[in-house]
């Protein structure tokens, strides 16, 4: 079973269909990847995934279990996160505090038992950025950024 299906997925904004029967699955510990023009839907569909828009038919589905009635916390709360195109991240902190920020947030949410110092280390080692965890973000380049926001998501 997939950790994550999206199942014949459309969307439609008034009479314009967005997204059209789309079905993407993935397991755990893969890759995967969405290219496609600009106004293809890759935004749409994530933001169906996230539960940031409604679908208008099919199936969001996590470990099992159907996502369509949750909202965006409840759905970060069984792990599914994501990052945004433009970068939100604290300049003026460094890569370990704004993994902090996104650890502690979680911690408080979900009720993990989990150490969030520990939870960032693993993060700095997880997404590379070991060599840089005490720099400050608005001192790295925008590839190191994004991979900070890969490290706060998965925190």
């Amino acid at each position: 079973m997939p950790l994550l299906e999206i199942s014949e997925v459309s969307v439609r904004f008034g009479g314009n269909l967005a997204l059209d029967g789309v079905s993407i699955a993935a397991e755990a510990g893969e890759i995967t990847g969405l290219i496609g023009p600009n106004g293809a839907g890759k935004t749409t569909l994530f933001n169906v995934i996230t539960g940031l828009q409604s679908l208008t038919s099919g199936r969001v589905i996590l470990s099992g279990r159907e996502l369509r009635k949750l909202s965006p916390t409840k759905r970060a709360r069984l792990g599914l996160g994501r990052t945004f195109q433009r970068l939100e991240l604290f300049g003026m902190l460094s890569v370990r505090e704004n993994i902090r920020v996104a650890a502690d947030i979680h911690k408080s949410y979900s009720g993990s038992k989990d150490d969030p110092a520990q939870v960032v280390e693993a993060m700095i080692d997880k997404v590379g950025l070991r060599s840089v965890a005490d720099a400050r973000v608005d001192a790295l380049p925008t590839g190191q950024c994004r991979l900070v926001e890969l490290g706060r998501s998965l925190a």
